[in-house]
């Protein structure tokens, strides 16, 4: 039961900080950018393309995909965040 509470507790930290946050920050900044400079580094390795080039080309597309990704991740947070409480107040 601890464990479901302390869970509990850590998504509705995370949940405090707010949808924006969720989408911005977790989806464009961490995922988009991250996503976008391991594609570009595997590119000029592997291809041997310009990593500038690679990179610019991979900053248009991965921080878009990082809104869903940070969108996706929001709407997993809640859900979870639901689901444990129902459990909490059924026991």
């Amino acid at each position: 039961m601890h464990d479901s509470t302390l869970e509990l507790q850590e998504l509705d930290a995370r949940i405090a900080k707010g949808k924006l946050h969720s989408i911005l920050v977790v989806g464009v900044l961490y995922w988009g950018m991250l996503t976008s400079l391991i594609v570009a580094l595997i590119n000029y390795f592997i291809w041997d393309d310009s990593f500038g080039v690679e990179l610019q080309k991979a900053l248009y597309i991965y921080p878009i995909g990082g809104i869903l990704f940070g969108w996706s991740a929001w709407v997993q947070i809640n859900h979870r965040r639901d689901k444990l409480r129902a459990n909490i107040s059924n026991r």
